[in-house]
């Protein structure tokens, strides 16, 4: 009885460590989809370019993790809004809430652009600035940095269902008082995402 109790245990036992391991799946599944997706990285490229790349630029810096700007805080959502000629469906400000509730890790390779490229690390950040934007902070980051113009942001990029609509934020610091916030609606039309309004623009100063 002893030997067969123990083997109905050790049985049991195994059981619920394979049913354990099978249920940690979906889990698994769960945080492999927060990963960027490429078409995203095509959107940021393109907006990049767009905003960010002149002909006398060198080096992009793009900070490594993607980046919520909180309008919550000034209760300046810009997505509630509602515009004349413009309506942003609901499911892509959930899906941009929801992808930016956390960061994510940008991959260098994954971008798309005509100008060298690195990314900038949060720890990279703090050993620069210590939470000042200051001048002398700002001597330090262009003596490690000297052929950029400054660093971007990017967040997560929400779409909507039908995968037409999209939202996403872009700014950049370049110095004391200098950079810009951009929030976007970009839209999908035969294939091509373009920019259809500029939520919100704003230049640092």
């Amino acid at each position: 009885m002893t030997w067969a109790g123990g083997w109905l245990v050790a049985l049991f036992l195994i059981s619920i460590e394979f049913g354990s391991v099978s249920g940690s799946a979906p889990a698994g599944q769960s945080s492999s989809d927060l990963a960027v997706s490429d078409e995203e990285y095509e959107i940021y490229s393109t907006v990049i370019k767009q905003k960010y790349v002149q002909p006398n630029t060198k080096l992009l810096i793009i900070e490594e993790r993607t980046f919520r700007y909180d309008f919550a805080l000034d209760n300046d959502e810009p997505w509630r809004e509602k515009r004349k000629g413009v309506t942003i469906d609901r499911s892509a400000a959930e899906d941009y809430e929801a992808k930016n509730s956390s960061k994510s890790l940008l991959n260098k390779s994954m971008f798309k652009l005509p100008v060298k490229l690195n990314l900038i690390t949060d720890l990279d950040l703090k050993a620069i600035f210590h939470g000042h934007w200051g001048e002398l902070e700002w001597i330090d980051y262009y003596r490690r940095y000297p052929e950029s113009t400054g660093f971007v942001m990017l967040s997560r990029i929400g779409f909507n269902t039908e995968h037409t609509q999209g939202l996403l934020y872009i700014g950049s610091r370049c110095g004391p008082g200098c950079g810009d916030i951009n929030f976007l609606l970009l839209e999908k039309v035969n294939g091509t995402w373009t920019t259809k309004k500029e939520l919100r623009k704003k230049e640092l100063g």
